[in-house]
């Protein structure tokens, strides 16, 4: 997002002081639409996944968020996609759906692709202080420890099964 909100900035620290977990991924369409919280989008560009950091962190993530009243996941995908990388020409799709065991409460989100060609700069105002490419994902810095390495597992097996 463009310009967070104090709640917003609240919800962050208190999903950042929470233990998130990946429960299970499943094939898109799994579940209810009006379930789906929230985004990441596995994005690539030259064969090198697009890795994000947030301004005043450390650690990255792939591009993704929470979709604003409204959207649609789809939407929500574009927009997080531009407002986190700048990207300009595009391929993006929805391919799965995942959930995160937040100790208390389960939550569901929708994983996509995309296949970035070109890129506009970000403004100054947006969220992201830093964009990278990266053969492998930094799993030893990333934002979501208990989501990334599984998450990570599933992706490269999707890439090496959509080689072959």
């Amino acid at each position: 997002m463009m310009g967070e909100t104090k709640s917003e900035v609240a919800k962050d620290a208190r999903r950042d002081m929470e233990k998130l977990d990946l429960h299970s991924i499943v094939p898109d369409g799994t579940t209810e639409d009006s379930l789906l919280e929230y985004m990441v989008i596995a994005a690539r560009s030259q064969d090198r996944w697009v890795v994000v950091r947030l301004k005043g962190r450390k650690d990255w993530c792939f591009p993704g968020g929470h979709r604003e009243p409204g959207e649609t996941m789809d939407e929500a995908a574009h927009r997080e996609l531009f407002e986190e990388t700048g990207a300009k020409e595009y391929s993006l799709s929805r391919i799965a759906q995942y959930s995160v065991d937040h100790g208390n409460r389960m939550s569901w989100g929708s994983i996509y692709e995309a296949e970035i060609s070109s890129f506009d700069p970000l403004p100054p105002e947006f969220e992201i202080e830093e964009i990278d490419f990266v053969d492998d994902f930094p799993l030893g810095n990333t934002r979501f420890p208990g989501i990334m390495p599984e998450l990570m597992d599933w992706l490269n097996q999707r890439l090496l099964s959509l080689k072959d």
